[in-house]
Order: structure tokens, then sequence, then C-alpha cells
């Protein structure tokens, strides 16, 4: 909306409703990144413990690496042995699976095979 214009002037007015400030400022944003990353951060290491533990061992050796060698082996067999470790089982057998896959008369180890996209 605007005024003067038969003047030749044109102001910026503004919206003739009120409408409240944004409700997610009144909030606190970095609660909710810090509580969503939590959280992720949780579930991974449940359901995730052998990807944490097959990183942990392609790190360079050190002292600290090794002290920490047995507590990372030891979580990971314990989310294994609960079954917390089923969801990415599964979906890696399906991953394998799938790059197993053969079409047509091509075999594993054939010139091309592997460079299949």
């Amino acid at each position: 909306m605007t005024t003067g214009a038969e003047k030749g002037e044109i102001a910026e007015v503004g919206s003739p409703v009120v409408i409240e400030g944004d409700p997610v400022a009144h909030r606190h944003p970095l609660r909710w990144a810090s509580v969503t990353i939590g959280t992720a951060a949780l579930l991974l290491a449940l359901t995730n413990a052998q990807a944490i533990a097959g990183w942990f061992d392609e790190l360079t050796p050190s002292a600290t690496t090794e002290r920490l060698r047995e507590p990372v082996e030891g979580w990971s067999a314990l989310t294994a042995a609960v079954g917390l470790d089923a969801p990415r089982t599964w979906l890696r057998g399906r991953w394998k699976a799938a790059q197993a896959a053969r079409f047509g008369k091509e075999k594993p180890g054939e010139q091309g095979a592997d460079d299949a996209p």
C-alpha cells in the first residue's frame, strides 16, 4: 500500500494486517540443533557400532587408539549381541546382493564387470 501517489511520491506503508513475529525466533534454535544432533549421534552409536569399529580400525595406530581399541570392539560386540545392528546388517546384505547382481552373461572379475555404474 502506498500513499502520496497523486503527488508522485511513493512511500511504503506496510500491511494493513497485523502479523505477529516469527514464532521460531522466540524459541531456542541452538538448543533444538544440539538436541537433534545429540539424538542422531546416540542412534548411530547404538545401531551402527560396526561402522564405528571399522572406521576406528583404519586410524593410524597410536597410544591413544590402542588404549581405545578394546572398548570400541566391546561396544560393537555388545550392540551385535543385543541385536541393535539388525537393521544395518539387513541393509548391508541387500546392498551386497545388489552389487553382486549380474546381467546377461557377465561374470564377476570379467573385463568390464567392475566398470558398471
